[in-house]
């Protein structure tokens, strides 16, 4: 049995995102135009230059008159990175720049897609990257085929791990040193090896980076053959299975439905979070709902996750993401959820439940 390990420096390490977001979500704010700039880059970047120069045009002239010149040289250091030509690869970018007395300049590529943004405040607009976190999280998946199985990391839409196993190869000497029993037993144990050997690599994947989810793809006899090797701990992290095999040495159609794949099952999962905090509400349990319940809850250290919708206010949906991340409180973001909005777009699993301020 062969391996080797290919890590190639992954476009957004999802731990680096992480420092970034409590970096930006404790930022003071200091009155100097702060830019926040969400690009997708699949959109020619000409378009995105006139977009930027457009949106430029209508906000400078929103900000005060003193505050101007620290506009224009935030803004001379955005059309600065827009100048730069990025790899095919690299589809979306996000940017922070302040100028003046507290300078900030902050620039993220991701492999993933960002909806394009331009907003500028005091405070940094940081709920798409949240939202890209939510959906993205670090995950296996396994393309298996007759005689190799490449297993890759997968960090925020982009490969941050790879590992190649191919089966060793059985010169076959029927009639002279082996009988057809013979080879057909030492083939058996051969696969059997392999296959032990595939499932040693995932575990240990998977056990060194605290991953829970995995994806197994290729084709229907090989994902099942694989599926059922795998020991109970690892099976129960199966999120689902792609049954298309790849097209030659060509993996990038089957990895690109895997990752589709795990975006519907993280989805899935969001609506899950959902039910069980409307269960909680409507029993009086471990759950409260709306902005100021939420922002209580996590001001008293109650809140063990916020549940947020995305089509809650921007501003309020901003320093709610802002409070959860400077407070390292998880975050479920949920896209057209009827049942989240239904109780106003916002809510808080707890860790204990909550006095009335107002209880004698």
């Amino acid at each position: 049995m062969t391996a080797n390990s290919n890590s190639p420096t992954s476009l957004q390490d999802i731990n680096l995102l992480h420092q970034h977001l409590t970096t930006l979500a404790t930022l003071q704010e200091n009155g100097d135009p702060l830019f926040s700039i969400h690009l997708d880059l699949c959109t020619p970047l000409d378009a995105l230059r006139s977009k930027f120069s457009l949106w430029c045009a209508a906000a400078v002239v929103a900000t005060p008159a003193r505050k101007r010149d620290s506009f224009k040289a935030a803004r001379a250091e955005v059309d600065a990175i827009l100048k730069k030509d990025w790899p095919e690869s690299v589809r979306s970018l996000s940017i922070f720049v302040r100028a003046g007395e507290s300078p900030l300049s902050l620039m993220m590529p991701f492999s993933a897609t960002l909806e394009t943004q331009f907003s500028v405040g005091s405070l940094p607009a940081i709920f798409p990257l949240v939202q890209l976190k939510d959906r993205f999280h670090r995950f296996v998946v396994v393309i298996r085929t007759e005689e190799s199985s490449r297993i890759f990391e997968i960090t925020l839409g982009a490969v941050s791990e790879q590992i190649l196993a191919t089966l060793p190869e059985m010169r076959e000497r029927v009639g002279r040193e082996w009988t057809r029993e013979h080879y057909h037993q030492l083939k058996r144990e051969n696969d059997r090896r392999f296959l032990k050997d595939q499932v040693d690599m995932i575990a240990s994947l998977m056990s060194k980076r605290g991953l829970n989810h995995l994806i197994l793809a290729g084709h229907p006899r090989h994902v099942n053959t694989l599926r059922a090797a795998l020991p109970k701990d690892l099976e129960s992290r199966v999120a689902d299975t792609v049954m298309r095999a790849p097209n030659g040495n060509d993996y990038s159609d089957v990895l690109e439905d895997a990752i589709h794949t795990f975006v519907e099952v993280e989805q899935n999962e969001s609506r899950g979070t959902v039910e069980r905090l409307h269960e909680q509400v409507c029993r009086g349990g471990l759950a409260v709902v709306g902005v100021e319940a939420s922002r209580q809850a996590m001001e008293y250290g109650a809140a063990s996750e916020l549940v947020i919708s995305e089509d809650l206010p921007n501003p309020v949906r901003e320093d709610l993401v802002r409070m959860a991340t400077a407070l390292e409180i998880a975050i479920e973001v949920c896209e057209d959820d009827e049942l989240l909005n239904s109780h106003g777009g916002v809510g808080c699993l707890l860790r204990y439940r909550l006095i009335p301020t107002d209880a004698s």
